[in-house]
């Protein structure tokens, strides 16, 4: 009893000393996935992997043009909803979540959206970075667009703009889009009326996170296969899903 006391105690005290705690970019505006109080898929997800291995987070809320800048300069220990095609130099994890992007249209305009392409004829908001993550097909076309093209860091915006008649289409995920959509029509910003049409013409874009060191990054990867073994990642899925939304696989 005694051994096994002592090999507890041994094991306890590895674990803490090799605990770090993590200043991560997460990125604003991206509700369910991140909330301000510390919240969502995302930093559930990211927290709970961590802590397999001992870690803690410190959250640090910022666009997703900002986070390079603070990771590359070491302001952060790690930056989340990255992708290794971002150039950043880092140790990069599995992937982890991805976002399900879609084309959104008023459904008064009767838009006949079939195909990237279709998108030159018409104004389109984007999310940070789209160009970048949307892959190659979609940076040619958001190229072609010019001036009728732009990226805003706030997705709220993009949500009231749309519905306002200030642009034709916008692109984000549709779980994001209809958080926000259920916010401004609880502030009668919009009308319950205003109805939308979605095209997704996007794969799920998949992220990863990014990590100073290679031993940081193995612990989330390890975390984030427990997490997966034990069920807890769908059951972090569910809960979210029962507040906001159905989660389609």
């Amino acid at each position: 009893m005694r051994f096994l006391m002592v090999l507890f105690l041994f094991l306890f005290l590895s674990v803490a000393v090799g605990a770090k705690e993590y200043k991560m970019v997460f990125s604003y505006s991206t509700p369910p996935y991140v909330f301000a109080d510390g919240s969502g898929i995302v930093q559930t997800i990211v927290k709970e992997a961590l802590a397999y291995k001992g870690h803690t987070v410190t959250p640090v809320f910022v666009n997703i043009g900002r986070s390079f800048e603070l990771f590359k300069h070491g302001y952060v220990d790690a930056s989340t909803i990255i992708q290794e095609s971002s150039g950043l130099d880092a140790y990069y994890s599995i992937d982890y979540m991805q976002y399900h992007n879609a084309v959104f249209a008023l459904k008064k305009n009767h838009y006949g959206i079939t195909k990237l392409d279709d998108l030159k004829d018409y104004t389109l908001i984007a999310f940070q970075n789209a160009n970048k993550y949307l892959g190659e097909d979609f940076g040619k076309v958001a190229l072609a667009c010019g001036s009728k093209y732009s990226e805003v860091a706030d997705q709220k915006q993009q949500v009231y703009m749309l519905f306002k008649g200030r642009t034709d289409v916008v692109i984000m995920d549709r779980h994001i889009f209809k958080f926000y959509k259920n916010e401004l029509l609880a502030e009668k910003k919009i009308e319950p009326s205003d109805a939308f049409d979605m095209f997704e013409l996007f794969e799920p874009t998949k992220y990863q996170t990014a990590f100073r060191d290679e031993k940081s990054r193995d612990d989330f990867n390890e975390g984030i296969e427990h997490l997966k073994k034990t069920g807890r990642y769908e059951a972090i899925y569910n809960e979210y899903s029962q507040k906001y939304f159905e989660v389609k696989r």
